[in-house]
C-alpha cells in the first residue's frame, strides 16, 4: 500500500503490518478464532492476492452459527435481464447451501431504475439482506446516514475473517462513516486512468499509434481522416463529453489545483473546462462528434453499434478492451491512457448489509464466499460452465453473450482477482489491476469527505442546472460562447458559490485537524 500524505503508513506500522484495525479491535473478544485470522492477514500482501485466501478448494473451517438454514435476499444492478438467472441461482444455492447452510435469492435490477426501485424498497422497510451500493448509484453515505444499512465492524472479524484479511486497508477506509463500517468493498480497479478507446481496424487503416497519444487533442488528425474516409462512421462518440479534473492538473477529490499551496477550492466552471468545451464544440462543428450526443443517456449508447471510431473512457481499467469489444459489435479496440492512474477509491462498487436483515451474520458469511470462492464468483459473473461459457487455455474463457446469462459486470459481485479472463483480455489483467491500485497517485486530500447536509437545497438546485446545460456544453452541441455565460449565471443563482464556500470551510478545518499546511507539490 502506497504511503498516504497523512502518515497512514506510519499508523499501519504501529498497528502491525498487514493486520487491519477491525481485526485488532476484536482480538480480545474472539480469542482463538482471531489467532487464525491474524495468521491469514499476516500472510496476505496488502493490495495483492494471497492464494491462501482464494479458491473453492480452500479447506473450510467450521462456520459459527450455521445450524439453522436461512434464505438471504441480494439486490444488485444489471445491464439487462438474463433468461437463465433461475438456473444460475440454483447453482449458486448448491454452493452456498453446502458451505454456510443458506440459500440466496438473486434480485438484479436494471441500472436505469436501480436508484428509484431501491429507494422505494428502503422506504418500505422491505426484507433484504445484501444491497449493492456505491458513491454514484444508490449512495452508500446517504443511505448509511438514513439508517438503510447497518454497521458491521463488530461482525466482520468473526463472520467474515478471510474477507476482512483479503482487502487493503484503504479499501475498507472508503466504506467507513463516522467510525462505523457500512460498505463492504468489491476488489476491482480503484483508480482512474482516463483514456481514449480506438477501434483497432481504424487505427490500423489510418496509421494511428495509440502509444503516441498524450492529450485529448492528439487524436484530432485521426478523427479528420476517419471523417473523410469512412461513410457512416462517427469519428468520436460521446454522451457527456470528456472533461475530467485530473486531465487538467486539478485534484479529483477536491477541486483544487495540484500545485496550489493555498488549497483554494475552485468554482464549478474553471478555465480548463472552458477550453475543453471550446475544443469539443470545434469537433462537433467539424462533424467529428455524434449529433445526438447531448440526448443519449448511457455512455455505451455512443459506441454500442460499433459505428464510433473512438470514444473517451474515464477509468481506463486493465482488461476493458475485452469488455468494449463485447459492447461495440465485436470490434477489437486499443486503449490510450491520457494520465497516470489516480487512486479514486473503492466506493464505486460495494455491498452493504440491510438494516432489515434478520440474518446479518449469515449475510456476511455469504459475502465472504462471494469474495473468496472462485467457483461461486465466476458463476455469478459468467454463468454455468459449458452452457454460458467454455474454458479455453489457462485462465481464459470464451463467453457466449446469447446463451442466456451475460453480465459484463465483474466489478459488481466481489473480488475480480478470482475471475477467469474473457478472450481478448491482457494475460496480466489481474496483476495490472493490483499494481495500478497500489501505485496510483493518492490525493493529498485523501480522507476528506464533504458533508453537504447544510447546503442540500443548493446542491439540488445545482444538479438541476447541470441537467439542463452541462450535457449540451460538454458534447459541443451548443456554442459555449453563447451558452457558457448563461450556464455560469444559473449556477450562481442555484448557489454554487455557497457550496464552494462551505466546502472551503470544511476543507480548512480538515487541514487544520491534520496539521497540514503546506502542500507537498507547492513550489
Amino acid at each position: 500500500m502506497a504511503a498516504g500524505q497523512d502518515g497512514s503508513s506510519a499508523q499501519a506500522r504501529k498497528r502491525g503490518a498487514g493486520v487491519h484495525p477491525l481485526i485488532a479491535a476484536g482480538a480480545a473478544k474472539l480469542g482463538r478464532v482471531l489467532l487464525a485470522v491474524l495468521g491469514l492477514a499476516a500472510a496476505a500482501v496488502i493490495g495483492g492476492c494471497s492464494s491462501a485466501l482464494f479458491g473453492s478448494d480452500l479447506e473450510e473451517a467450521a462456520q459459527p452459527g450455521t445450524d439453522n438454514p436461512v434464505e438471504l435476499i441480494w439486490y444488485y444492478p444489471e445491464y439487462e435481464a438474463n433468461a437463465d438467472l433461475g438456473l444460475v441461482n440454483e447453482e449458486v444455492n448448491r454452493i452456498v447451501k453446502a458451505k454456510i447452510n443458506a440459500t440466496v435469492r438473486l434480485k438484479p435490477i436494471d441500472f436505469g431504475s436501480y436508484e428509484q426501485k431501491m429507494n422505494t424498497l428502503a422506504a418500505s422497510n422491505a426484507p433484504a439482506d445484501v444491497i449493492w451500493t456505491s458513491n454514484w448509484l444508490f449512495s452508500w453515505t446517504d443511505n448509511a446516514k438514513r439508517g438503510v444499512f447497518r454497521p458491521v465492524q463488530d461482525l466482520l472479524p468473526e463472520y467474515a475473517p478471510r474477507l476482512l484479511a483479503s482487502l487493503p486497508e484503504r479499501f475498507w477506509d472508503d466504506g467507513r462513516l463516522g467510525g462505523d463500517q457500512y460498505g463492504i468493498p468489491n476488489y476491482q480497479i480503484a483508480a482512474m486512468r482516463p483514456s481514449l478507446v480506438v477501434q483497432k481496424r481504424f487505427a490500423d487503416k489510418y496509421g494511428l499509434d495509440a502509444g503516441s497519444i498524450r492529450r485529448i487533442e492528439d487524436i484530432e488528425p485521426f478523427l479528420e481522416r476517419v471523417k473523410e474516409g469512412e461513410s457512416g462512421i462517427v469519428p468520436f462518440g460521446t454522451t457527456r463529453g470528456f472533461y475530467m479534473n485530473m486531465l487538467y492538473g486539478i485534484d479529483w477529490r477536491v477541486p483544487v489545483y495540484l500545485d496550489d499551496p493555498s488549497h483554494t477550492v475552485l468554482p464549478d466552471v474553471t478555465p480548463e473546462m472552458k477550453r475543453n468545451f471550446e475544443l469539443v464544440r470545434s469537433w462537433y462543428v467539424k462533424g467529428y462528434v455524434n449529433e445526438d450526443a447531448a440526448t443519449l443517456r448511457e455512455a455505451s449508447d455512443a459506441y454500442s453499434k460499433g459505428n464510433a471510431a473512438a470514444w473517451f473512457d474515464p477509468t481506463g481499467k486493465p482488461g476493458s478492451e475485452a469488455e468494449f469489444k463485447a459492447m461495440d459489435g465485436g470490434y477489437d479496440v486499443l486503449l490510450a491512457p491520457l494520465t497516470s492512474p489516480y487512486y479514486t477509491g473503492a466506493a464505486s462498487s460495494m455491498n452493504a448489509i440491510s438494516r432489515t436483515s434478520k440474518n446479518p451474520e449469515r449475510a456476511l458469511m455469504f459475502l465472504e464466499l462471494v469474495h473468496t470462492d472462485k467457483e461461486l464468483y465466476n458463476l455469478l459473473v459468467y454463468g454455468i460452465e459449458g452452457k454460458h461459457y467454455v474454458r479455453t487455455t489457462g485462465s481464459f474463457i470464451r463467453i457466449d453473450p446469447e446463451a442466456g446469462y451475460y453480465t459484463n459486470t465483474d466489478w459488481v459481485f466481489g473480488d475480480i482477482r478470482n475471475e477467469y479472463l474473457p478472450e481478448g483480455s491482457p494475460a496480466d489483467k489481474l496483476e495490472q489491476t493490483v499494481r495500478i491500485n497500489e501505485e496510483a497517485r493518492l490525493s493529498f486530500y485523501n480522507g476528506f469527505v464533504f458533508d453537504g447536509d447544510s447546503v442540500k437545497a443548493e446542491l439540488a438546485n445545482v444538479r438541476a442546472v447541470n441537467e439542463e446545460y452541462y450535457g449540451s456544453l460538454a458534447t459541443g452541441s451548443v456554442d459555449p460562447e453563447e451558452y457558457l455565460p448563461i450556464y455560469e449565471e444559473q449556477l450562481k443563482k442555484a448557489g454554487s458559490d455557497t457550496i464552494a464556500a462551505e466546502k472551503q470551510r470544511q476543507l480548512n478545518e480538515w487541514l487544520a485537524s491534520k496539521g497540514l499546511k503546506r502542500h507537498p507539490n507547492a513550489p
